[in-house]
This record gives structure tokens, C-alpha cells and sequence, in this order.
């Protein structure tokens, strides 16, 4: 058994011990597991130390409460091994057309459904790339419902669970046009914009309208690399969203690259078509900025497209992975997708479960 000397400031908090050879230090007030039949509480404090079932390996001596813990939680609670493997959840492989063409795995829809290592495939094609294709799924109106709930729950917005995506007259919603439809985010305009969105394919036989895909992290990294000052403007003047639109009338700011949030190492916020004007006094900084990196996102090499086939499902990161259509006749033939989201949270509570490191 390990002993465990507390530390001087605060006593209540945090102790250190050398556990197989090197330091841990780890809040432990709460975690005491030692065998009792009643509460463990701190003397000066009396704060709760739940007891556990767990085999005792550590003693921590304070008198009159000695608390007991289990080594390999002392190693696991370690804030340097919980940074690592918070940091090590996510891992962005930047993408062009090219790599991603040929590194991209599709998901069969009957592994995906049906087994854990489907369903991990799919999980770890949307960790490094954030974008993955599910392929013969069937074209019933609500699967695509059935497809977000393997990732979480489902994201219920003003738009519903799920909704329809083709043509329609007097749209009030480019989306719903046969447009061509520029690279963009959803729903930026919310505090939380969804972290997944999926798109299936149930009709398409129009001449035109491939799917288009811009992994934005690669196209922020080269902005840093070419254009420090415009990345730099780009991560400190805060964009307005909004949307205004059938009674609603959405709001929100932020900037249209954050660093390291404490969450995550970076996002990307992009959505032009519903940005507001712009409430701030650098507005060309900001704008000379932006027209920078809106330059690097028209290289064609960054660009992945595709048809998107009936029986198709796109399911892609919402905040890295940028998505819009080119425009078709809708004259000749139907183009239908339905569309869903799902949270981030869901999807990272999904890949610690089922992923691999």
C-alpha cells in the first residue's frame, strides 16, 4: 500500500504520491473508497468522501480520517494523463481532395446499424477526416433518423428532427432552390450549432447538383501559414449571425476561428449567407481577413465532390467540415435528400465508448 502525504495548500483538495516511479497529483476529496458502513467526510470541511466496493491499494493519513484509494484511480485522475487523453480524442487529419479520396473508408449501412465495429468505422473516419459516407441505406423517408440515434440523440430544431431538402417554389431558403449553393455551415446563429449533420440521398435524377465538401481546419492551417495577421484578425473580431425568417429572429457572435477553447483545439465558424452586419470598429481588418481566407477556400485542390446516389448518407462535422451543392436543372428529373443533426457531445461520448486510440 501506497502512502500519500497531503499537500500543504489546500489540505482539503489535493494530495501527491509516486506511484511506479513517477509524481501524481490528484484532487482526491471526493473519491475515497475506504470500506466503511457509513459516509466519509472531511474533518475540517466535511465535505462527502463517498465509500466504494473497490479494493483498497492507497492510504492517505489524516488525522482523525485515514482515506483509502485505488491506485489505478490515483493514475487515471492524474490531471497530466486526463489532459492527454482529452487531447488525444480528436485527431484532425487535414485534408485535401486528393488525400481524402484516397484514405476515405465508406460505411456499409447494415455493418453500421447492426454491428460495434460498423459503427466504430464510421466514428473514426469522422474523428480524422470529419466527414464519412454511408452507403446503401434504405430510401425510406425517416431512416435518416435511425442513422443519427447510432451517433446520439437526435438535434431538434425549428426545422424538426429531420427535414426535407429539394427544390421548391417561391424558397425562401436557398437550399430549397436549384441554386448552386456555396460552401457553408449550418444553424451558426445558434449558441450551439449541431456537431454532426447528415444528409441521405432518397431520389436523384437531376442533370447537376454533385455535393461539395472543404475540410476548413486544412484551409485555416494554411491561412496561419501565409497570412499570420489575417488568421490572427480572424480568431479576435467576433461575427454576427443571425437569421431572421418565419417568425424567428436568431442572434448570435463569434468569431470565425476559435483556438483552443479548453475543449477543443479549434473551430471553424462560416456561414456568409446568414452573416449580419458586422458589430465591430475593425471592420477592414476584419473584411481584408476574410476575403483571405475566402480565397484559399476557392482552391479547387481543397474541394471534394461527389453525386450523391438514392441510398446514399453523407454525415459530416459541422463546425469543420464545410458542405454546399452546385446548381441543377430541376427541370429534369427529382432531387430529394432528407437532413438531420446530432450534438457533438453525443458524438464524443460515442467515440470514447466505442473508439479506438
Amino acid at each position: 500500500m501506497e502512502l500519500v502525504q497531503w499537500l500543504p495548500q489546500p489540505p482539503h483538495l489535493r494530495a501527491v504520491s509516486t506511484v511506479f516511479g513517477y509524481e501524481i497529483t490528484v484532487s482526491v476529496r471526493n473519491a475515497c473508497i475506504r470500506r466503511t458502513g457509513r459516509s466519509c467526510t472531511h474533518p475540517r470541511t466535511s465535505a462527502a468522501l463517498s465509500p466504494s466496493p473497490k479494493r483498497s491499494l492507497c492510504k492517505i493519513v489524516l488525522d482523525p480520517h485515514d482515506s483509502v484509494y485505488d491506485i489505478s484511480w490515483l493514475q487515471q485522475n492524474d490531471p497530466a494523463s486526463v489532459t492527454l487523453r482529452r487531447d488525444g480524442l480528436l485527431k484532425p487529419v487535414l485534408w485535401e481532395a486528393d488525400l481524402y479520396s484516397k484514405n476515405k473508408r465508406d460505411v456499409n449501412y447494415d455493418d453500421f446499424m447492426r454491428s460495434d465495429d460498423g459503427l466504430r468505422k464510421a466514428l473514426e473516419e469522422l474523428r480524422d477526416y470529419g466527414l464519412v459516407f454511408i452507403r446503401k441505406v434504405p430510401t425510406n423517408d425517416t431512416e435518416v433518423e435511425r442513422i443519427a440515434e447510432r451517433f446520439g440523440c437526435i438535434r431538434n430544431t425549428f426545422y424538426g428532427t429531420s427535414w426535407n431538402v429539394k427544390s421548391m417554389p417561391d424558397a425562401k431558403n436557398i437550399a430549397y432552390t436549384s441554386l448552386d449553393l456555396g460552401l457553408h455551415m449550418d444553424l451558426m446563429y445558434f449558441e450551439a450549432p449541431p456537431g454532426l449533420q447528415l444528409l441521405h440521398s432518397l431520389k436523384n435524377s437531376v442533370t447537376g447538383g454533385a455535393s461539395i465538401f472543404l475540410d476548413s481546419f486544412k484551409a485555416a492551417a494554411m491561412l496561419k501559414k501565409t497570412n499570420p495577421e489575417a488568421y490572427k484578425a480572424l480568431t479576435e473580431i467576433p461575427v454576427t449571425f443571425h437569421y431572421i425568417n418565419d417568425g424567428r429572429h436568431m442572434h448570435f457572435r463569434r468569431p470565425t476561428i476559435v483556438e483552443n477553447d479548453h475543449n477543443e483545439p479549434v473551430m471553424v465558424y462560416y456561414a456568409p449567407p446568414f452573416q449580419g452586419p458586422l458589430e465591430s470598429e475593425e471592420v477592414d481588418r476584419f473584411y481584408s481577413a476574410f476575403h483571405a481566407f475566402v480565397n484559399i477556400l476557392k482552391e479547387p485542390s481543397l474541394t471534394y465532390k461527389m453525386m450523391m446516389r438514392p441510398g446514399d448518407c453523407v454525415v459530416f462535422a459541422n463546425r469543420r467540415v464545410l458542405h454546399g451543392r452546385e446548381e441543377f436543372d430541376a427541370a429534369s428529373g427529382e432531387r430529394h435528400l432528407k437532413g438531420a443533426y446530432v450534438d457533438w457531445d453525443d458524438f464524443k461520448d460515442r467515440l470514447r465508448v466505442f473508439g479506438r486510440a
